[in-house]
């Protein structure tokens, strides 16, 4: 039988080992928390929405494509068949931008009565390298290029036209319904320029060329022996 005083001991040591163990996993969340917003500060999350279409309306395409950024993440932004401008969208969370890997294919225009697949007329794919650097500075530009349209977290789009390919950054603000006056002197090296349906406002990340060919390439999602 243990006496009042170890009975109070025993406690004591009981409550010291429990906060002890709750302290540190409290200390280890905050610390991870701290460390979060660090990585987050360094490297912020700049689209959360990702758009993948074509220029054209009556181009229809299929695209698979991954956008990696600076952080070590990336984006999907490759949303099977599309057309026109923006076309299909996602959720996404991604930062700036710094490599592209896409494969894209052109549809067969269906004919009259035509029914079934219509398959595609060519297929296109790259392997590049984005400027980081002057992708962020353009980033940066149309996030504080507004004087009354306070939205920062934009959307990512990957548009293709034939072998032609652009990663666009757009904060989506459309003057018919938002006000989207421009600070004075906010764009001085004429990174901002109108979206391709001319309706909002958008910098260009990325603009390069496919490789073209008749069949698919090999280990593309193209390709059915992959």
């Amino acid at each position: 039988m243990l006496t009042r005083k170890e009975k109070r001991i025993v406690w004591g040591v009981a409550l010291l080992l429990f906060w002890g163990f709750i302290g540190r996993h409290i200390f280890d969340y905050f610390y991870a928390e701290h460390k979060r917003g660090q990585f987050l500060a360094k490297y912020p999350t700049v689209a959360t929405i990702g758009n993948s279409g074509g220029i054209s309306d009556t181009d229809f395409y299929g695209v698979d494509a991954y956008v990696e950024d600076t952080r070590g993440g990336g984006a999907d932004l490759g949303y099977g068949a599309v057309a026109g401008y923006p076309g299909a969208s996602a959720s996404i969370g991604i930062g700036v931008p710094k490599h592209i890997n896409a494969a894209w294919g052109l549809l067969n225009k269906r004919k009259e009565g035509q029914t079934g697949k219509v398959g595609f007329a060519a297929y296109y794919r790259i392997d590049a390298d984005i400027d980081s650097e002057l992708a962020k500075k353009k980033i940066e530009t149309l996030q504080s290029y507004y004087k009354n349209f306070p939205r920062k977290d934009g959307v990512m789009q990957v548009i293709v036209n034939k072998e032609k390919v652009y990663v666009f950054f757009t904060l989506k603000c459309f003057s018919k319904v938002k006000d989207c006056t421009p600070n004075e002197n906010a764009d001085p090296n004429g990174y901002v320029v109108k979206s391709p349906k001319n309706l909002t406002d958008v910098v260009v990340l990325f603009e390069g060329e496919g490789e073209v060919s008749s069949t698919p390439f090999k280990g593309t999602s193209f390709d059915r022996q992959y």
